[in-house]
């Protein structure tokens, strides 16, 4: 009896790790459906006070206003090709007011980053939810910010932010118009150096 008992354990054990990767597979395919979906402007995904919508993660959206190359900030710990540097984040104010953080690109160090953009920015970039895992920001003083916590960014910017960012990509724009993305200099940052949304977020 007690035999058969652990036989069944194990058995229930494997099965649920199997559902648990179908269902990771599914949500990977999903993930990268959506973002071969045609470019949208980003209001009609995401507006400036709404919560961040489940449908809008990954999505392709068009994000047109003004670099503010002052409020550019490098988030540590991010993934390259064989070693760790940073994201490089320069806002974009939009027509209505707000900001969206746009993340550039990735290099080596704060140091290595090309000088931010100026002037008008017209891009396509990918929707991605903000990172509130809760990492403490060890100097508030400087540039460098453990996690693009959209939270964590609003006492530096001397405007509102949309709920999310967005990853800058070399996709033309629905109109034709030549793009202003941003990314010379930087290294693109692909859907495998994104960190996945945690489990633990809402999103409606």
């Amino acid at each position: 009896g007690h035999l058969v008992a652990l036989v069944a354990v194990v058995a229930c054990v494997l099965l649920g790790r199997w559902q648990l990767d179908v269902w990771h597979d599914h949500r990977s395919d999903s993930a990268a459906a959506v973002t071969r979906e045609d470019p949208v402007p980003l209001d009609d995904v995401l507006g400036p006070d709404a919560a961040f919508p489940a449908s809008g993660v990954g999505r392709p959206v068009v994000v047109e206003g003004r670099w503010d190359p002052g409020h550019t900030v490098y988030v540590a710990d991010r993934p390259g090709d064989s070693w760790e540097g940073v994201w490089v984040v320069t806002p974009v104010i939009t027509a209505t007011g707000s900001a969206i953080p746009v993340v550039r690109g990735w290099t080596n160090s704060p140091t290595a980053a090309p000088a931010p953009p100026t002037g008008s920015a017209d891009l396509v970039g990918l929707l991605q939810p903000s990172e509130d895992t809760g990492s403490p920001d060890s100097d508030t003083r400087d540039d460098v910010i453990p996690e693009l916590s959209i939270t964590d960014l609003l006492p530096r910017a001397a405007y509102d932010l949309y709920g999310g960012y967005v990853v800058a990509t070399e996709r033309g724009l629905p109109s034709g118009s030549s793009a202003s993305t941003g990314m010379a200099g930087l290294s693109p940052v692909t859907p495998a150096r994104r960190p996945r949304p945690s489990r633990s977020r809402h999103a409606v």
